[in-house]
């Protein structure tokens, strides 16, 4: 047991996340990550099972899922929609409320996302903008949301 305790590695967000945990949750998790260390040890992965798995969950929430008649326009007025487009090099945002896109654009910067606006391809779109509020984003680039200073 001590030679698997020994080749766990922890990295930080998996810390952070690990101390929020309440002590029954810690425990579970020690024994995941535990057991996860020694199948990787004795090559004891099985992908075909863990694909089989995934599937079967995937096939029960199909049958559990709640079918929504996207027919109907029961949004209430108070939301506010956004649309995002996204892509390897860049980021579209439309909505009809400011707020909503100044929201999206911050949930970007805190997951890491570093962008900057690009001015010159948000002027070709603008005649074909059906929002009132149109932003583009040149992605520069997409690292940890965990800040190291």
């Amino acid at each position: 047991m001590k030679k698997t305790l020994d080749h766990i590695k922890i990295k930080d967000a998996e810390f952070n996340y690990f101390i929020t945990l309440s002590p029954p949750d810690q425990l579970t998790y020690f024994f995941e990550l535990y057991e996860a260390e020694r199948n990787m040890q004795s090559g004891n992965v099985n992908l075909k099972q863990f694909f089989n798995n995934i599937k079967d969950a995937l096939d029960s929430a199909e049958e559990d899922s709640i079918e929504i008649d996207l027919t109907k326009n029961d949004i209430p007025e108070n939301f506010s929609l956004v649309d995002i487009l996204i892509d390897d090099k860049r980021i579209m945002i439309e909505s009809d409320s400011l707020r909503a896109v100044r929201k999206v654009i911050r949930k970007f910067m805190e997951s890491g996302y570093i962008i900057s606006r690009d001015f010159k391809l948000e002027k070709t779109f603008k005649e074909d903008k059906v929002t009132r509020y149109m932003r583009v984003f040149k992605i520069i680039h997409h690292g940890s949301c965990f800040s190291y200073n």
